[in-house]
């Protein structure tokens, strides 16, 4: 009775928190912003600006994106409105790259500003910014690199396997027809469950798992949700003020339950396992992680260290431990997941590519007996190009947004970017610009190719954002990603499945890219000729 009085409460909130947004914005407009400037804009709606279509539920943030991008087609940037608030769309991948990465220093935050004593599980790399963010990043850096990813391999293909004996049993009962995204997102929850939190989840075992039941809960489609994380995104300030939930309390008491829990039994029993929770545990206790000596971790933690240490100013407490695993849980398990269904779903429309793709999974498997392992993953490229151009059609985050932290000025193009402006990189439109992927509905993973990559320019392929702000768990989702198609392509053959449709229609509900009709195909155990069926 409790829970339906929050939400219900909760929902009530976001309406009454929307009508003052609305009766605000009315009397405080900014519409005459970036024509006063001589920047080339998008016409905005009363209140909203240019998210009428958000708001309503029309279009999600990608297909809006693409709109927006393609009416400021001819220009480097744009001007266009988030609700009230000017932003600036920036369309030039050389813009793109000075404010990613050159001048990285004038727009180091996201504008993400969380309670945390209203939203516990916010302390995380995605919403800190300033020296607290710089010394977190520092802190983590060291557990992701391509060394500790192979420590914990093992904890991984434990899943795959129990993945084999789920499809291998669900098929049989429905004729191989799945429903691969929610498959795919229990294999993920599963992973992220041992990588991430030391315990086993059983969301393929277990229908009514409590991890599962929270992923669920955080990800389905879900307007209130959806609103409230579009005011994180777009309204920070507001969410701050108006002490506003991104999560409900039972989601937030449950992890960090659980991660204090699994802490306090390792701590008290000595015991020490080959994850990403031990890594955190390490940090806390002794406030580092031995690192791998990887030219590439060199590289990422120059790029954002400062001369004077600042880690001291961040205390690894039990709850930002239990962030770093939540927001780790968040990302990994449905981002990831929706890549393998996509792919998987590509696959099964594009038999010759999934052909291609399979002959070189049985060539390397073979070398190493049959069996899955980390040398066997790496050295299959084609599977990497695969996944590459799934990430290109299918970006989970659509956008990518930034705030002026310092007044900025351009020399190239003169543009002048004033101090809290945010800034707004369309991913998904640029991964669909004919410009730089000609056809760009069409599925070729040729595209990734030495050869096709070298004859594009840079900045215009986005998947997990770039420079220092980059997604730190990249290397995490792609070996979870290529370990998932990998099992499958192993062992069934992947069929078209006429109950989603293609192209795939996306979901204007969520805040990841997903599909309207979920992600449905027929696997078919490799041993059954298909063309016989």
């Amino acid at each position: 009775m409790a829970l339906l009085f929050e939400s219900w409460s909760t929902d009530l909130l976001v309406a009454l928190v929307t009508l003052c947004i609305f009766i605000y914005w009315f009397f405080n407009n900014n519409w005459d912003y970036w024509e006063k400037r001589n920047v080339p804009f998008c016409k905005p709606s009363p209140f909203v600006g240019n998210f009428k279509d958000r708001v309503l539920f029309r279009k999600g943030l990608a297909e809006l994106a693409v709109d927006q991008y393609n009416e400021l087609k001819g220009h480097k940037f744009g001007g266009i409105w988030l609700f009230q608030s000017p932003c600036l769309l920036i369309r030039d991948p050389e813009v793109i790259k000075r404010v990613l990465v050159k001048n990285f220093s004038n727009f180091h935050d996201r504008g993400v500003d969380i309670d945390e004593k209203i939203n516990p599980l916010a302390e995380h790399l995605f919403t800190l910014s300033g020296s607290k963010w710089r010394a977190l990043r520092v802190k983590l850096t060291p557990t992701f690199t391509s060394g500790k990813m192979k420590m914990m391999f093992s904890l991984m293909n434990e899943c795959a396997t129990e993945l084999v004996q789920f499809l291998t049993s669900e098929a049989a009962k429905c004729a191989g027809e799945l429903e691969m995204k929610e498959i795919s997102a229990k294999f993920t929850t599963d992973v992220i469950g041992s990588c991430a939190f030391g315990l086993q989840f059983n969301s393929m075992k277990d229908p009514n798992s409590e991890f599962r039941a929270m992923g669920r809960k955080i990800t389905s489609p879900n307007p209130s949700f959806a609103l409230r994380f579009t005011f994180l995104q777009f309204a920070p300030k507001l969410v701050k003020r108006l002490k506003l939930r991104i999560f409900p309390s039972d989601v937030s008491a449950f992890f960090l339950n659980a991660v204090k829990e699994t802490i306090e039994y390792r701590e008290t029993n000595n015991v020490k396992r080959n994850d990403f929770l031990q890594l955190l545990i390490d940090l806390k206790n002794k406030g580092k992680v031995d690192e791998d000596q990887h030219e590439d971790t060199k590289i990422t933690v120059a790029g954002i260290a400062k001369e004077n240490d600042d880690t001291e100013i961040l205390k690894f407490t039990d709850n930002l431990v239990a962030a770093q695993a939540f927001v780790f849980f968040v990302a990994g398990f449905e981002a990831t997941s929706s890549t393998i269904s996509f792919a998987l779903h590509e696959l099964s429309v594009n038999r010759e590519i999934q052909q291609k793709a399979r002959k070189e999974v049985d060539d390397i498997l073979q070398e190493s007996s049959g069996e899955i392992t980390y040398e066997a993953l790496k050295k299959m490229d084609y599977i990497d190009n695969i996944i590459s151009e799934t990430l290109r059609k299918y970006p989970p985050a659509a956008v990518l947004l930034r705030t002026c932290t310092e007044p900025y000025a351009d020399r190239e193009t003169g543009l002048v970017v004033e101090e809290g402006v945010r800034v707004q990189i369309p991913v998904y439109a640029l991964h669909h610009d004919p410009e730089y992927y000609p056809d760009p509905q069409r599925f070729d993973p040729e595209r990734f190719s030495d050869e096709q990559r070298a004859k594009r320019p840079n900045y215009v392929y986005l998947p997990f954002g770039e420079g220092p702000k980059m997604c730190i768990g990249m290397r995490f989702a792609l070996l979870q990603a290529k370990l998932g198609l990998v099992t499958v392509l192993s062992r069934f053959d992947v069929v078209r499945n006429p109950r989603t449709p293609h192209p795939i229609r996306l979901d204007p509900k969520t805040n990841f890219t997903a599909s309207k009709d979920g992600v449905w195909v027929r696997l078919v155990p490799r041993d059954i000729d298909v063309t016989k069926m």
